[in-house]
């Protein structure tokens, strides 16, 4: 959408017509005159104030209004608004840390009918959860022997989201470094607000691994206030095939709910239990709803000024005038 700024300026396009006939014109002396008369150039003075009563005057005329119309569009200020874009008035700044240990390739959930791995599980759920918080600033840290930053945070939830299906099984190492991991996640939003860094760690083991040990690290989201909510992932049941027949083992024996329950404790989040894929969606829809953003936002329209468009008509049209006249002199 095109419109102007300062619509008011079209009242000065008056401005000629009211010098032109409501001024009175100075009067000038004979003397003045007679004086004038004795300039040597007088013949070509006189040619130049005639130039609208010979050919081709008219045409100079129209094209002084024209510029003239020009310029007054100009200083009205065109722009054009381009779409409203929406900005976030609050928003959380979100580090998903994930455990992508070896354990994590347990299939012991069903995704749309069909057993799938821990991770592939995780990966659908989160990507969902990445969609509804569209306003939110969101990083990734994936963790297993060793722990990594593997996006930083951002509001460019598509390229997130294209990297962690990149992720895989033990790219990490096959062990449990939760320790490193909620230091790492700590450090990725120490430099944002501190009332709205967030953490939430996944994992399905025990720490078992890493330099920082899960007392330090809970330490040092206490001391950055940075609140961890914790998952724990893995089915209590799961039924394998022998060839002495089918009987059911746990496979979440290695889950160290106690660490994780003390994690979310001290650094005021909440744990969380997953042995489902319904269970999990269900357990970020409620950290969903804890951590909301606020609703008031803000617009902003892009605007483009176009007012240099009618000002260089405005130019070109006065140089053409200009040339006019100076050919007829």
């Amino acid at each position: 959408m095109s419109t102007f700024i300062w619509p008011w300026a079209v009242l000065l396009i008056f401005i000629p017509i009211f010098t032109r006939y409501i001024l009175p014109a100075k009067r000038v002396e004979t003397k003045a005159i007679a004086v004038a008369l004795r300039v040597p150039f007088f013949h070509r003075l006189s040619s130049f104030l005639t130039t609208a009563q010979v050919s081709g005057g008219h045409k100079i005329a129209v094209l002084l209004c024209l510029s003239w119309i020009c310029f007054i569009v100009a200083c009205m200020r065109p722009v054009k608004f381009d779409e409203a874009i929406t900005l976030p008035r609050e928003a959380r700044n979100i580090m998903l840390t994930i455990d992508v240990s070896g354990s994590m390739a347990e299939q012991d959930f069903d995704l749309k009918g069909r057993p799938v791995t821990r991770l592939a599980m995780v990966k659908s759920v989160v990507n969902d959860f990445i969609k509804k918080r569209p306003d939110d600033n969101l990083g990734l840290v994936i963790f297993g022997t060793e722990a990594y930053l593997y996006t930083p945070l951002s509001f460019d939830k598509k390229t997130l989201a294209s990297l962690f299906d990149e992720v895989s099984i033990g790219i990490a190492g096959e062990q449990t470094a939760i320790g490193d991991a909620i230091a790492k996640a700590v450090e990725g939003v120490a430099s944002t607000p501190s009332d709205s860094r967030i953490v939430i760690l996944l994992s399905d083991g025990y720490a078992n691994a890493g330099v920082v040990k899960v007392d330090e690290a809970i330490e040092l989201a206490k001391k950055q206030n940075v609140k961890i909510y914790t998952i724990g992932v893995g089915s209590n049941q799961q039924l394998v095939q022998s060839f002495f027949g089918t009987f059911a083992v746990n496979p979440s024996l290695n889950l160290d709910e106690a660490t994780l329950q003390e994690i979310a404790r001290q650094t005021g989040g909440r744990y969380f239990r997953a042995k489902t894929t319904d269970e999990l969606n269900e357990i970020y829809n409620a950290i969903n709803k804890l951590e909301k953003t606020d609703s008031e936002t803000l617009s902003v329209r892009p605007q483009t000024e176009l007012f240099f468009i009618p000002l260089l008509i405005s130019m070109v049209l006065l140089l053409i005038a200009a040339i006019l006249k100076r050919r007829q002199s």
